[in-house]
């Protein structure tokens, strides 16, 4: 247990008196960071991604940091719709949406080297081969990446893909010089408004501004991004004022911000975009009827005051997150087979569901998931389901349950990506963890995918939301948002862009 010496304590009882004295005294105002004045500022991440090569890593420990400050994407999809330059100043599309052409800006890479069409050619070729899915996918209806003049891209599709078009704006289109992916892995290079100085495994990134950049000047100077695994540490650091912000504040620190009043002391920011889903998932080889009732015994309610964290989570019945257009929270409207005991109980009565043994698969060691199974057990159990718990640990969860197929359970509960697209299946037989296997759910995915227009797409994406939710598979209870703490004097802050990434220059002092 962590103990306070009497040193420190003399400390804090100065500076406390100090701080209300400087606060009382007219005129004078409290300094911020001792960082503000210098141009600095650091920020804490809890993992060490182990690599920066974002080709070939899709760890959320390297998103957060090198998209966006250090390498760029061809274009930015902004919050409220609008696409913004990136490393393509102007783009054109066709009318069928089969052709896509880029005017690369003009521009120079952190290391000095100019930008050129040959770079943009090799990058998206790059991705287009990447082993991280998130990388690949956007690529699926590419036919040709071509080089059409010194300052011109040309991509043609085989189909019209919103999946594509999307993708270049996200880590699939990040551009690098060829000449410096051999070091990629160490320091990456790009056109963004930082270059990395350095990286120390376990340790530290350290950022400062790109000269070379195109666009204006980021207020602050020098980023440190510390790695402090112990989250609590990480929290007591930004008390104590050895760092400015934790942007990123799992679900099992939650509890402590409004315990130790943080969330009253800094400035607490939520946004969905490293948030994640929490989903029950039901036996697609149960009777149909028998996994409505057993989805009518999902308080969502009672899951997010387990959690304690009203501002960190919302009730759903679709699978997404808020920021994804065909999200819908929780509404009579939205959810087929809301929270019932009394009607789920009828239908156990009536069908004779008791006489049907159901194993409810739980992990022991994921706290996140624990909690919901000890709400949903008891309860299903009340409404008279013959309902067994079978709880394991995360390795032998991994063996029955991820590599099951059919799947090895009756009940469970994820929290993941907000991909609808993973649970794309047409076959049945082909059903896992993973899929929902549905030719209906597979066919209006694919028809929104190739959408002509961006209300076609959200009309096909909330066809395939409704669909998932009427059939009683995939089961969404809560959208978890990502949180984040900064010190009140460090403004500016933006949500992601691309993907998860934690952008630097729009923070100010």
């Amino acid at each position: 247990m962590p103990t306070i010496s009497k040193s420190f304590r003399l400390g804090v009882t100065m500076l406390s008196a100090a701080a209300a004295i400087m606060a009382a005294a007219p005129g004078i105002a409290l300094a911020a960071s001792p960082r503000a004045d210098e141009g600095k500022m650091i920020l804490v991440a809890r993992q060490d991604p182990g690599t920066l090569d974002y080709t070939k890593s899709n760890l959320t420990a390297l998103r957060l940091w090198i998209p966006a400050n250090v390498v760029e994407p061809l274009v930015y999809f902004n919050k409220d719709g609008t696409v913004s330059p990136g490393v393509a100043e102007s783009w054109t599309i066709s009318d069928d949406r089969l052709t896509y052409t880029f005017k690369i800006r003009e521009a120079k890479f952190s290391n000095g080297e100019a930008l050129t069409v040959d770079d943009v050619v090799y990058s998206l070729n790059t991705m287009k081969a990447s082993p991280v899915t998130q990388n690949s996918s956007p690529y699926q209806a590419v036919e040709t990446i071509e080089k059409t003049d010194d300052s011109t891209v040309t991509i043609t599709l085989s189909r019209p893909s919103q999946g594509f078009w999307r993708g270049m704006g996200s880590t699939a289109a990040l551009i690098q010089p060829e000449a410096s992916a051999a070091t990629i892995a160490t320091n990456p290079i790009g056109t963004g408004p930082y270059k990395v100085v350095s990286y120390t495994s376990n340790s530290s990134f350290e950022f400062t501004v790109n000269e070379n950049y195109w666009g204006d000047a980021p207020a602050v100077k020098d980023v440190t991004v510390r790695i402090i695994t112990d989250g609590t540490a990480g929290l007591n650091a930004l008390e104590a004022g050895e760092v400015d912000a934790l942007p990123v504040i799992t679900i099992d620190l939650w509890e402590q911000l409004t315990a130790r009043g943080l969330d009253d002391k800094f400035s607490m920011v939520t946004y969905p975009q490293i948030g994640e889903p929490t989903y029950a998932v039901i036996n697609q080889k149960l009777d149909p009827e028998l996994r409505q009732a057993l989805a009518m015994t999902l308080d969502r309610q009672a899951y997010n005051d387990a959690f304690g964290a009203s501002w960190g989570a919302e009730n759903t019945c679709t699978f997404a997150l808020p920021n994804q257009p065909w999200y819908e929270a929780e509404s009579p409207e939205s959810c087929p087979y809301p929270y019932d005991i009394e009607k789920a109980m009828a239908l156990v009565a009536e069908k004779g569901y008791a006489a049907t043994p159901l194993e409810y698969a739980s992990l022991s060691d994921v706290p996140d998931l624990s909690l919901p199974a000890d709400i949903m057990v008891p309860t299903m159990q009340a409404a008279g389901f013959n309902m067994s718990r079978n709880a394991i640990d995360l390795a032998r969860y991994s063996q029955l349950i991820f590599q099951g197929r059919p799947p090895q359970f009756d009940v469970t509960v994820m929290s993941g990506d907000a991909d609808p697209t993973q649970f794309a299946c047409p076959d049945p037989n082909a059903a896992g963890w993973s899929t929902y296997c549905s030719a209906e759910y597979t066919q209006a995915l694919s028809d929104a995918d190739e959408a002509l227009t961006d209300e076609d797409y959200l009309a096909l994406m909330q066809k395939s939301a409704d669909i998932l939710r009427k059939d009683a598979v995939i089961v969404p209870i809560i959208a978890k948002k990502g949180v984040g703490l900064f010190e009140p004097d460090l403004k500016g802050f933006v949500e992601p862009r691309v993907a998860v990434a934690i952008e630097f220059a729009p923070l100010h002092w």
